[in-house]
C-alpha cells in the first residue's frame, strides 16, 4: 500500500469522532486537508436538529455524462465509544493511535467506517473526471439513529433514482439487503425499600461479558443479562444500584451492581466482588428485577415467534439486545433493541412489543415504554442498476464477484425509503470486529475497496 493511503488511515483514526462528541473536527480534516488540496470542494452542513458539533460533509463532482443516474458514495464518520482502554491490547498507545501489524490496521473506526471513506476519497482523487456525477457524502450520527443520513434525505440533497454505495465493513462483498432496527426505552419507577440489613455487608459486584455488535448478539456475552440472572436466582440479595453497558447497539461487556446480603462469590461472569463503605442504602424492590427478567424472557419468545425463513439470514432472523441499564434512587431505565429482517413489517413488531408491555404493566406500576427510534431495512433486487453496476465493478477490480446480506442496520435503509437504490459495501470483516476492542481492518481490503470505487467511477 502506498504511503499516502497509510497516512490517511492513520490520520482519520487519530481524529476522535465518537457519536456523542460530534464530527466537526474530522469533517474539517477531510474537507480542508484531504479534499480541497486536490481540487474537490466540500460543503460542511451543520445539523439542523442537534448541536453544532454534528456535521455532514457533501461534495458534488461532475462527470462526463450528466444524463445518467448519479452515484452516491456515502460513509459515516462517527464511531461508538471506545470502552475501556485497557481492553485495546493491540493498541498500546490507545484506540486513537493506529497500530499496523502485517495486513491489519487496528484502531477505533478502522473498520466502522473511517477507512472506507479514505478508499472512496482517494479513488475519486485518482480518477479525475468520473463517468457519472458523484456525490461524496460523509455523515454524523449513524451510531445513534442514522441522524445525519436522515437530514441529508430531508434536505433533498440527493436526487431520487441515484445509485448509492453505503460504506460498512462487508469483506468486499456487495450487500443487497439488511435488517431494520427498533430501539425502545423501558422505565420502571419504584419507591425504594428501607430494609434493616445492618448485619449484612454491602458489596460492589462487577460482571464481565464480551462486547460485540448488537446485530450479532450470539458473538457476545451480555453482562447485564448475567447480572439480572444472578439477582433473580438470589432473592435474599438486595440491590441498591445497577449500571451496565455504554451503547444500546453494543452487547454490553460490563455491569455493576451494589448489593447487601450474603455475598455471591460464584456466578457466571462475576469478575469482581469488593466490599463497599455504604452501610444502610435504600434498595430496589425485587419486583423490579422480576419485570426485567420477564422482559428478557418475552423478547426471547418474540425472536422465536418471528423466526420465519428469510433469504440469506440464519436463525433467529429477529434478534434482540438489552444494551443499557441505569438505576437512580426511584427508577431503573433499560434500553433494548430489536432487529427485524427486511420482510418483517416494523408495525407487526411494534404491535408485539406493545403486547409485552401490557403484560409487564400487570406485574408492576408505574412503568413506561418509549420507542426511541426506528430505522428501516432494505432489499435491492438483483436486477437493479445499482446491483448490476456493483457486480461489474467487482469484476473490473479483479475482486471475487460475491453478494450477500447483512445483519446490521445501515444508512442504506434510509436512502432506499427515499427512492435512492442502495447497496452496502466496504473493507473489513463484517462480523466480530466492530463495536469491540481491537477493532481492525485489512490493508489488502482497503486497497481492494479503492480499486472497486475506481472501477465504479469509470463504468
Amino acid at each position: 500500500m502506498d504511503p499516502e493511503t497509510l497516512e490517511w488511515c492513520r490520520r482519520l483514526i487519530a481524529c476522535p469522532s465518537v457519536t456523542s462528541e460530534g464530527t466537526r473536527e474530522i469533517m474539517q480534516l477531510c474537507a480542508f486537508d484531504l479534499l480541497r488540496p486536490r481540487g474537490i470542494e466540500a460543503r460542511l452542513l451543520t445539523s439542523a436538529s442537534e448541536t453544532p458539533s454534528q456535521v455532514n460533509l457533501v461534495c458534488l463532482v461532475r462527470g462526463r455524462e450528466h444524463n445518467r443516474p448519479p452515484l452516491v458514495f456515502n460513509t459515516h464518520l462517527d464511531t461508538v465509544p471506545p470502552g475501556e482502554a485497557a481492553k485495546w491490547t493491540e493498541c498500546p498507545h490507545g484506540p486513537f493511535v493506529a497500530e499496523f501489524k502485517g495486513d491489519r490496521v487496528y484502531g477505533l473506526g478502522a473498520a466502522d467506517t473511517k477507512l472506507d471513506f479514505v478508499a472512496k476519497a482517494l479513488a475519486l482523487i485518482e480518477c479525475g473526471t468520473p463517468h457519472r456525477d458523484i456525490y461524496l457524502v460523509a455523515t454524523f450520527g449513524e451510531e445513534h439513529g442514522l441522524v445525519g443520513a436522515k437530514e441529508i434525505v430531508s434536505a433533498a440533497i440527493l436526487p431520487k433514482g441515484a445509485l448509492a454505495f453505503v460504506g460498512e465493513p462487508s469483506g468486499l462483498q456487495v450487500v443487497t439487503a439488511h435488517k431494520g432496527l427498533m430501539v425502545f426505552e423501558l422505565e420502571i419507577q419504584f419507591e425504594p425499600e428501607k430494609l434493616h440489613l445492618a448485619t449484612y455487608p454491602t458489596y460492589r459486584l462487577v460482571f464481565e461479558g464480551r462486547a460485540a455488535h448488537s446485530s450479532t448478539p450470539a458473538l457476545g456475552v451480555n453482562a447485564i443479562q448475567l447480572a439480572l440472572q444472578m439477582l433473580s436466582q438470589n432473592p435474599d440479595l438486595h440491590a441498591a444500584s445497577i449500571t451496565g453497558g455504554d451503547a444500546v447497539n453494543k452487547v454490553p461487556a460490563w455491569c455493576e451492581v451494589t448489593v447487601a446480603g450474603q455475598a455471591v462469590f460464584a456466578a457466571p461472569g462475576l469478575s469482581q466482588v469488593e466490599p463497599t463503605t455504604v452501610s444502610a442504602p435504600e434498595f430496589i424492590p425485587n419486583q423490579v428485577f422480576t419485570v426485567l427478567s420477564a422482559l428478557l424472557r418475552r423478547l426471547n419468545e418474540l425472536s422465536n415467534l418471528f423466526d420465519a425463513a428469510e433469504p440469506g439470514y440464519t436463525s433467529p432472523t429477529l434478534t434482540y439486545n438489552l444494551g443499557l441499564i441505569r438505576s437512580s434512587n426511584k427508577s431503573i431505565v433499560a434500553e433494548f433493541e430489536l432487529r427485524p429482517p427486511p420482510s418483517l413489517a416494523l408495525a407487526k413488531v411494534r404491535g408485539a412489543v406493545d403486547e409485552i408491555f401490557e403484560e409487564l404493566s400487570v406485574l408492576h406500576q408505574p412503568i413506561r415504554l418509549r420507542e426511541r427510534r426506528t430505522n428501516p431495512g432494505f432489499r435491492s433486487p438483483a436486477a437493479s442498476e445499482t446491483v448490476e453496476l456493483a457486480m461489474a465493478a467487482l469484476a473490473k477490480a479483479k475482486l471475487p464477484v460475491e453478494s450477500g446480506v447483512k445483519a446490521g442496520c445501515t444508512e442504506a435503509g434510509v436512502y432506499s425509503s427515499a427512492g435512492i437504490v442502495p447497496v452496502v459495501f466496504g473493507p473489513g470483516p463484517s462480523t466480530g470486529v466492530i463495536h469491540a476492542p481491537n477493532e481492525y481492518n485489512l490493508l489488502s481490503e482497503v486497497d481492494g475497496a479503492i480499486r472497486f470505487y475506481r472501477a465504479l467511477l469509470e463504468l
